[in-house]
């Protein structure tokens, strides 16, 4: 830009030197007409001389442009020469901001390689191999803090492992209840019938025994589910005798447990595919005498449900006692809110897949 600047300055100043010449140029033109007489005529006659000096030249009329152009060259210099210092300016301050990140960043990057250091140089039996590169870092770090942040890490590695254990249980338990979407037995399969029993068969039974209370009902349902685990235990345990199990999980060898998840799974199939009549027997078991073919219907159909619940892989079981469980767990046969509730008891247990609670208790007051 700046050789532009110097060529149009050069430019003004060679017109303003031509107009200073022809300028000199016409005063002396004007001192010799002033001696001539305007009205002389030539030699010749013929022609006559004027004095010229009154007419304006053309350039005398491009005097006041040229002028304006010498202004406006200078007006433009001096912004380009304002320009020039604002870059130098801006230059300088991005410098700067340049300097001011490089150290903020070495302000944040000093915690970490701190803490890289710290942990490179904790003992670890995996770590051997990496005992050149934890000499490489310079300083010596508290035999205190090493402790402290070994007892770190060793919590953090419980807590992963605690994390991983819950995460399989769940995959695992997943799985059980995902495969053989085929079988009818399966826990799913038993719990949508379990739901049908106690909603419309029981209402089916009030309507058609009018003078049934919950409290007798409660006593009948309790009295058969206890009526199908027994008879249940039984059957498990005479199989057992004869194979030489402890049917007893916290005894048992794994491979034990499997053969005890087999014969769940073998008992539960032949149970489902058992006439209804079967059940006959728990019922007379349980003590209870159905006064009409509805109510004998439905004390077939508990025994039937249950022991297919009892025969899961863990065990569905009724658990009978308020005292302990969250409200969460229980809810009112009339649909009531709890703080409505008076000396609530159970019609229906809790019913629990090992320690999750698959169906909630539903009271009655």
């Amino acid at each position: 830009m700046l050789p532009l600047v110097s060529a149009n300055i050069f430019c003004c100043r060679k017109v303003m030197d031509t107009t200073d010449s022809y300028n000199s140029r016409m005063e002396i033109s004007k001192g010799l007409h002033t001696y001539a007489d305007p009205g002389e005529m030539t030699a010749e006659g013929s022609r006559q001389t004027y004095d010229t000096s009154s007419q304006p030249s053309a350039y005398e009329n491009r005097i006041p442009a040229l002028e304006s152009l010498y202004s406006e060259v200078n007006r433009r210099l001096m912004q380009l020469e304002e320009q020039a210092t604002k870059k130098m300016v801006w230059s300088n301050s991005i410098e700067t901001r340049l300097e001011s990140l490089e150290s903020y960043y070495r302000q944040l990057i000093a915690p970490v390689n701190s803490s890289i250091q710290k942990i490179s140089n904790v003992s670890h039996p995996y770590q051997q191999e990496h005992r050149n590169y934890q000499e490489a870092f310079s300083g010596q770090v508290p035999q205190k803090d090493l402790v402290k942040e070994n007892e770190k890490l060793k919590k953090e590695v419980a807590k992963l492992e605690k994390r991983y254990e819950e995460l399989l249980s769940k995959a695992m338990g997943m799985h059980k209840q995902s495969e053989n979407m085929n079988d009818d037995s399966r826990l799913l399969a038993v719990l949508h019938m379990y739901n049908m029993l106690r909603i419309h068969d029981w209402e089916k039974l009030r309507q058609n025994v009018t003078s049934l209370t919950n409290k007798d009902g409660s006593s009948m349902i309790k009295k058969l589910f206890v009526a199908c685990e027994t008879h249940i235990w039984d059957i498990i345990t005479k199989i057992t005798e004869v194979l030489d199990i402890t049917p007893l999980d916290d005894i048992m060898t794994d491979s034990e447990q499997g053969v005890m998840h087999d014969i769940r799974n073998i008992l539960r199939h032949s149970y489902y595919k058992k006439q209804i009549e079967f059940y006959s027997e728990i019922v007379t078991q349980a003590g209870i005498v159905p006064r009409t073919e509805t109510e004998r219907v439905f004390t077939l159909k508990c025994c039937q449900i249950y022991c297919l619940l009892f025969l899961q892989n863990p065990p569905v079981k009724a658990e009978w006692e308020i005292q302990g469980s969250t409200i969460q767990n229980l809810e009112h046969i009339n649909r009531k809110e709890v703080k409505n509730w008076r000396n609530p008891a159970l019609l229906w247990p809790i019913m629990k897949y090992g320690e999750e609670v698959v169906e909630k208790g539903v009271v009655w007051d």
